[in-house]
């Protein structure tokens, strides 16, 4: 996925590869950008706030290792975003002990980092405390970005079949949820 940045350049350089919409609402993103910054001292920080959603972004492939989904989701935001145990219950709304007993184990079965690498992401916001880590992983993917259960097999290296089932409970879960309210 190219970054804005590299957009900009290929605005820059002519690149004729960028949709005339895209290269229009690039150019008024840098506008509104640079005019904040010069007559209201805006900082790049500041502009970044308020242009991006400030949500925390969790790469998929790291449910596709040998950790747990949950064991995976502590390690990684622990190390990734530095963030305590207790922030990570709130975010991913499981019990502070459960994440520690997950990032411990985590922590034994791979001591090392996961790899930055390139892929599909989502926000840690999507993530229901009503549903398993897998099951909101497989639900936000085959709800919100539209794959196939192949495609989410893949992502994940899971089986087609057990994707299928995950989302179907998933989706049980959330309606019994929804009969509630």
């Amino acid at each position: 996925m190219e970054s804005i940045a590299g957009k900009k350049e290929g605005l820059l350089f002519g690149n004729s590869s960028i949709h005339h919409e895209e290269r229009f609402l690039l150019e008024m993103f840098s506008q509104i950008s640079d005019r904040l910054k010069t007559k209201f001292n805006y900082s790049e920080d500041d502009i970044r706030k308020i242009f991006y959603k400030e949500d925390i972004l969790i790469p998929v492939y790291i449910f596709s290792g040998n950790l747990g989904p949950a064991e995976a989701l502590s390690k990684f935001l622990k190390e990734h975003y530095e963030m305590d145990y207790s922030k990570i219950a709130e975010i991913t709304g499981r019990d502070v002990k459960s994440v520690w007993a997950n990032y411990k184990r985590a922590s034994k079965k791979m001591p090392w980092a996961f790899e930055k690498k390139d892929g599909v992401s989502m926000p840690a916001s999507a993530f229901n405390p009503e549903l398993s880590t897998l099951e909101n992983v497989i639900s936000y993917l085959k709800n919100n970005m539209e794959m196939s259960n192949k495609k989410i097999a893949g992502l994940l290296n899971k089986n087609p079949s057990n994707i299928w089932s995950l989302n179907r409970r998933a989706s049980k879960k959330r309606g019994k949820n929804d009969k509630k309210e």
